[in-house]
């Protein structure tokens, strides 16, 4: 007579405060809380340092170590959710392939590309383990990073005469910057303008919450305002018109509502005519250049770190100021393919469960960081940056939601059985 077959128990649900004592757990969480903020509140260094590096070495131990542990403690939970998640494997592929790549790249180390791709796949399985276990914590995450990220708008924009920066091209132009890693009007506009988009979707409780949460918002519209990045304002008006198109909540709409009201007060003040001087930009001619380098090396692409040119008449530039086509470029179309896959699923289940406030949150990001991709914001393979905010954290959010559905089948099966 055959045994029966029994299956082996699934892993129990991630929790920050059964899987870590609490010293462990508040580190981590701090860790995470850095990684949004200190993008705009680490010491810049010298002309000679990378701006991020105090920001990159402190993220070293209050971001990656624990994370690290919490991995290793759990791996067999971790490694259960990996062989039931197809984007996890997306990933994975997309991690392999971008580090091979790194063998006939012209530039770079592949000792450093790899490290590149761990702290990614560091980075999503812990922020989506977060967002599954502990969605209360994550919710209150992004809530006080924004907050954070609101409050070094205020110092830039109120310092921002006085400063001495590596480039005084920005005061000329009178167009704000922020400090540490974003020290560039564009970067620092998309920071802020994800930080919008996260904020707007937040719903908080006391009336001292909703005052912070309205400050924090305007400050932060204020400061993406005055970057006059044409980018940022059009992700963040599609995120928006997306909300008030598609939320279910009267209080959600109402926001996207002012915001966009906001916006065609700004327009009506003169910003049509800043745009329209501006005009495209040269971005018909660099993504003609950037379609002939992905025609040149079709299948493998340059490699992972590799540096290259475009050039239109005097001006150079050192990327295709669009994410999908320096994918492409950089590992050629399988690597740029499994990108497209990856983010398509993002999209499709930040649609799948907008009826929910972090649903909601990754659907309006999806969009922010869609729009944002077509015109600047390329580099993903790097160490954290603005381009993670847009990239890595929709993907951590949508790994969560998935894992969270997961746990709650679980647990009415064994209610069922029981």
């Amino acid at each position: 007579m055959k045994e029966p077959i029994v299956e082996s128990p699934p892993e129990r649900p991630f929790r920050l405060q059964s899987d870590l004592p609490k010293w462990g757990y508040r580190w981590l969480l701090l860790g995470m809380w850095w990684l949004l903020v200190g993008l705009a509140a680490s010491p810049v260094g010298n002309k000679v340092w990378n701006p991020g590096k105090p920001y990159h070495d402190s993220l070293l131990v209050l971001f990656m170590a624990p994370a690290l542990w919490w991995v290793l403690k759990r791996h067999r939970a971790f490694g259960q959710r990996i062989a039931q998640s197809v984007d996890v494997w997306l990933l994975l592929v997309f991690l392999a392939w971008s580090s091979v790549s790194s063998l006939w790249a012209n530039y770079g180390h592949i000792g450093d590309n790899l490290f590149v791709a761990v702290y990614v796949l560091l980075f999503v399985l812990t922020w989506a383990a977060v967002a599954a276990g502990n969605p209360q914590w994550f919710r209150h995450l992004l809530f006080w990073g924004a907050v954070g990220l609101a409050l070094s708008a205020l110092g830039a924009e109120v310092t921002f005469p006085w400063r001495i920066l590596h480039t005084n091209m920005w005061q000329e132009q009178g167009r704000l910057v922020s400090f540490g890693s974003l020290d560039n009007p564009n970067l620092a506009g998309f920071a802020y303008g994800a930080a919008i988009v996260w904020l707007a979707q937040t719903t908080v409780r006391g009336r001292w919450m909703h005052a912070l949460q309205i400050v924090s918002l305007l400050m932060l519209a204020i400061f993406v305002v005055t970057t006059y990045s044409r980018a940022a304002w059009l992700a963040v008006l599609a995120a928006q018109i997306c909300m008030l198109l598609t939320a279910r909540h009267g209080h959600v709409k109402l926001r996207a509502l002012v915001i966009l009201a906001i916006a065609a007060l700004a327009i009506g003040l003169g910003g049509w005519h800043y745009v329209e001087q501006r005009g495209m930009s040269y971005r018909p001619q660099i993504f003609q250049q950037a379609w002939d380098l992905i025609r040149a090396h079709p299948w493998h692409g340059l490699g992972m770190g590799s540096h290259y040119e475009i050039q239109i008449g005097d001006l150079n530039w050192s990327h295709s100021h669009n994410a999908f086509t320096h994918n492409a470029i950089m590992l050629g179309l399988p690597g740029g393919l499994l990108w497209v896959a990856m983010w398509l699923i993002v999209g499709w289940r930040g649609w799948l469960f907008r009826h929910i406030g972090t649903g909601r949150c990754l659907l309006a990001l999806w969009v922010f960081s869609t729009v944002a991709f077509q015109f600047d914001a390329p580099e993903l393979m790097q160490k954290p940056s603005v381009e993670w905010l847009m990239g890595w954290l929709p993907l951590a959010i949508s790994m969560g939601l998935a894992w969270r559905v997961q746990n709650i089948r679980h647990r009415r099966r064994q209610e069922v059985r029981a």
